[in-house]
């Protein structure tokens, strides 16, 4: 690389899905917050930084690598999965100097040792933890907490100790024109616009790497009432034609305090919101809580559901009582709430049965709605173990093959959703075919 022709400090990459240009990828992807928080830091503290959204913008890693090279930053930082952590090796190994790179996300934490043996010619720093403020302090070369290098790649970790761990997020400035598809405009016809409202998770789902047995040393953070009022009110001002806000964390509406709390936020602003939510949220609240929640304009609600086999939701730490999650969506149709329910199929062990149980949960749903004046409706995933999760450990324990993660070509011919279907495997008991039919029939329920 020309280091002349260098003008830019950081290039943020939301790193691809796919190695090549996805044809007729029409697909509408969720701003990366996380990277936008993070740029604006760099560029409050005077520094020069780009954000590229690779997976809204369908960049191929062909077209990545020319960008890195022609734009010769000084550091590019990529965000890493278990779906992309072969894309982002490719990248990374691609580069032959000129350039730092910078590995962030919550993977990294179980990743690190694999990345330590990339063969790359270009330094690599690797962030464990939360990256607000530790990336402007590797930019500005400021003192880090390095707990491994070994050649060019260092480790560095974001403890509860660390001055660079954020540990009020109340107040975390976020310029919003780092992100290109702000508003995003819902196939339903409304403008929407994402935020967040906390950092962790309370839960313990097995399946899921930020589950709160795996992550003990680090607090569950919620902005204070205020901080998210504001931003809803800057955001109403900043994007005239916005309908809907879509709250993306799952501790939002967490309890029946939070659930008034977000009553009070929204009743007197001008748009309709959606917000994750497990489904014991509800199941206490009374119907004139649930009614006050749709009068605030809560348009719908995201519960992970998973599964309607009792057996399976105990093994993956979710709510097993299949009834209680009829009742309790049944109350949210009722008071004009709108559910979307994510199930995951091809779990370790997940019998035909299971699957069935899972179809017909979902039936059942469907036609509640209906019955209600409500609409419900499903995203449906094929199960791939995350590396760290209990899921992913358990099956490493006991010997399982987990294949690297590829796109499911045929499940995507099917149903679409392109950035959603992968596989590294079928560890159920019911076959490849099968395994499908379920994902596209319960996926066929919102025709």
């Amino acid at each position: 690389m020309n280091k002349e022709k260098r003008s830019l400090d950081i290039l943020i990459i939301n790193s691809p899905l796919f190695r090549d240009k996805v044809d007729g990828y029409d697909e509408d992807s969720l701003p990366p917050l996380g990277l936008g928080y993070i740029a604006t830091n760099l560029l409050n503290n005077g520094m020069t930084v780009e954000l590229l959204d690779a997976v809204e913008e369908n960049v191929p890693i062909g077209t990545l690598l020319a960008i890195i090279r022609q734009k010769c930053p000084r550091y590019v930082a990529l965000n890493i999965f278990t779906t992309n952590l072969h894309l982002v090796r490719e990248i990374v190994e691609s580069i032959n100097g000129g350039v730092r790179f910078i590995i962030g996300g919550l993977a990294t934490k179980n990743l690190y040792r694999t990345i330590m043996r990339w063969n790359t010619s270009c330094p690599v720093d690797i962030v464990i933890g939360e990256g607000d403020f530790v990336v402007s302090a590797i930019v500005q070369k400021n003192p880090l907490d390095i707990i491994s290098q070994d050649g060019n790649k260092r480790v560095i970790t974001v403890s509860m100790s660390s001055p660079y761990f954020p540990q009020n997020i109340s107040n975390i400035p976020l310029d919003r024109s780092f992100f290109v598809n702000q508003p995003l405009r819902h196939v339903s016809g409304f403008n929407e616009v994402s935020i967040v409202t906390s950092r962790g998770c309370m839960y313990n789902c097995a399946f899921c790497s930020a589950a709160r047995s795996l992550n003990k040393e680090t607090p569950v953070r919620e902005r204070n009432a205020k901080s998210v009022a504001n931003e809803v009110a800057m955001i109403c001002e900043i994007y005239q034609n916005v309908d809907s806000v879509r709250v993306l964390d799952d501790l939002f509406l967490r309890n029946t305090q939070s659930i008034e709390r977000a009553v009070r936020m929204f009743e007197h602003v001008p748009v309709t919101w959606r917000a994750m939510a497990h489904v014991l949220s509800f199941y206490k609240l009374s119907d004139a809580h649930l009614l006050k929640l749709k009068r605030s304009g809560c348009k719908e609600v995201f519960i992970g559901i998973e599964s309607g086999s009792s057996r399976i939701l105990r093994m993956i730490h979710k709510t097993s009582d299949v009834d209680l999650v009829k009742r309790t969506i049944k109350r949210l149709f009722r008071a004009g709430i709108d559910v979307k329910g994510y199930f995951i199929f091809g779990f370790e062990g997940e019998t035909v049965e299971d699957m069935q149980m899972s179809y017909d949960l979902a039936v059942w749903l469907k036609e509640a709605s209906i019955k209600n004046g409500a609409n419900f409706r499903t995203s449906v995933f094929q199960f791939r173990p995350y590396h760290g999760t209990k899921l992913y450990r358990d099956m490493i324990l006991k010997g399982r093959i987990i294949d690297e993660v590829v796109h499911h070509k045929e499940l995507s011919a099917e149903i679409g959703r392109k950035q959603f279907n992968f596989t590294s495997g079928n560890f159920s008991e019911v076959s490849d075919e099968n395994l499908r039919e379920f994902i596209i029939k319960t996926n066929g329920i919102n025709r």
